[in-house]
């Protein structure tokens, strides 16, 4: 049986994986901030503003930067379900060059 899948669809799956790699790395970091935040009775508000908490700073922002991160790599993968064409896409470049350099060997093939 061999399947017809274009570049295009290719580049979605690549997208796609970084995107739930990226919801994962973002789900550890939230769990370790609030357990950090819950130890030291703080409120929110103060807590999770990195001019205020300096020890948990680079963190937060970094936290910030990956949720950025989700939110343009879903409007990719929506951009795709509309028809669009997102193989030139820089970040499904990106995400498809993670997947290369996490797994060297592999080639995507689905015959």
């Amino acid at each position: 049986m061999s399947l017809n899948v274009s570049p295009n669809d290719l580049a979605l799956v690549a997208v796609m994986r970084r995107y739930f790699l990226v919801k994962d790395e973002v789900n550890d970091l939230k769990g370790r901030l609030e357990a950090a935040r819950r130890e030291v009775a703080e409120e929110i508000s103060r807590f999770y503003d990195p001019r205020v908490n300096v020890a948990h700073a680079e963190d937060i922002l970094a936290w910030h930067h990956l949720r950025r991160e989700m939110d343009e790599l879903m409007s990719v993968a929506a951009n795709w379900g509309r028809g669009g064409n997102i193989e030139a896409h820089q970040l499904a470049l990106e995400a498809a060059a993670v997947e290369t350099a996490r797994f060297p060997d592999s080639r995507p093939s689905l015959d």
